[in-house]
């Protein structure tokens, strides 16, 4: 993708794709033009609204849905999928209806907004240890603070009943929501860093996408945070999305980019304004404590210590960056505190979008 995509290493300077910005949309996967293999996808986002990101690849149609299957391979690690959509949003309400994968501990799923390149990541994050719940988090720039997820209020079975998720994003907040009930929201006032003299708070044009992984075979923090080594006899892991809703933010079509009612950003908002916000206010950023975690689409192993992200092989088998993860106590979402630093010495969380350079790389040599 254009995000990772360098024209001046590449065959040649007409190599990569332009990037292709947000328009509305509602994808079913049961209709023509919503999924496409990444080998048979030649850069136009008019032909498939999501792509897969590793050959061989375990994500399909089934049954009119979207399906991520994660796989035991001959070395009893887990190896996933991933599926990345085929346009950039920069803001926007993205809602997903989806099962989870995750009917064995080990077993984690994902629905995350990302760039890759930058770091900034708004995520709902599903692990086999808790069926009940779903996880929510934000990340800047690859600052990785695990203090501040937050667990949705318990619901039926995540694995067995189809439930609607919803990011919505805006130059001013993030709400998550499950089944239309809001249950956290960050105001972007209250992530201000007196200490760096920003806003830590991800703003950068990213990419939707959902993943299954094997966080079983994780270090000993990401394993414990999933549930423990992935049971095989409790499969098939099979992670299934419905349909995919986007609204953009900006409003117009993939080239011209206007804010809602056609006024300038309301992100420009002066930092002095924000600051002083900030100091009314309480930031969301919970106190379930995750030490570290590993985080990864596809196989993984527990390799790398670093708060860096590298890429992946193409398969998505033998590149980890393993994050140690430990699940704190579960909190209501309306609690607030001050957010905590950024964890130093973490690993590097090396997200499902960490593996686009390398599964799309033929792009840049077609």
């Amino acid at each position: 993708m254009p995000f990772n995509c360098e024209a001046q290493n590449s065959y040649s300077s007409g190599s990569c794709w332009d990037t292709a910005h947000c328009v509305k949309e509602s994808v079913n996967f049961g209709s023509s033009g919503a999924f496409a293999q990444i080998a048979d996808y030649k850069g136009d986002p008019s032909t498939a609204a999501f792509v897969s990101q590793f050959e061989p690849s375990n994500a399909k149609i089934s049954g009119g849905e979207l399906q991520l299957e994660l796989v035991k391979q001959s070395d009893g690690k887990g190896f996933g999928a991933t599926v990345i959509n085929t346009r950039a949003i920069q803001y926007g309400t993205v809602t997903a209806v989806m099962r989870s994968g995750c009917t064995s501990g080990g077993v984690v799923s994902s629905f995350i907004i990302r760039n890759d390149a930058i770091g900034d990541e708004i995520d709902f994050e599903f692990v086999g240890a808790d069926k009940a719940t779903v996880q929510s988090n934000y990340y800047w720039q690859n600052h990785l603070d695990y203090t501040k997820m937050v667990k949705s209020p318990a619901m039926s079975d995540t694995t067995q009943n189809d439930h609607s998720y919803q990011i919505q994003w805006t130059p001013d907040q993030i709400v998550w929501s499950v089944d239309g009930n809001a249950f956290r929201t960050v105001k972007r006032s209250d992530t201000w860093d007196s200490a760096s003299n920003t806003f830590k708070y991800p703003e950068s044009e990213s990419y939707i996408s959902f993943s299954t992984w094997d966080g079983g075979s994780g270090a000993q923090g990401t394993s414990e945070w999933a549930g423990g080594a992935i049971q095989w006899g409790q499969g098939p892991f099979l992670t299934n999305v419905k349909s995919v809703t986007i609204d953009c933010y900006y409003k117009g079509n993939d080239t011209t980019y206007t804010p809602p009612g056609g006024s300038d950003d309301s992100s420009s908002s002066s930092k002095d304004d924000d600051k002083s916000s900030s100091k009314d206010g309480k930031s969301d950023s919970g106190d379930d404590n995750e030490d570290d975690k590993d985080s990864k689409s596809g196989s993984k192993d527990s390799s790398s210590d670093d708060d860096s992200s590298d890429s992946e092989s193409k398969d998505g088998s033998d590149s980890d960056d393993s994050v140690d993860e430990a699940t704190g106590s579960d909190e209501s979402s309306d609690e607030s505190s001050e957010d905590s630093s950024d964890t130093s010495g973490s690993a590097s969380r090396a997200a499902s979008l960490g593996a686009v350079a390398a599964a799309l790389a033929a792009a840049c040599v077609f």
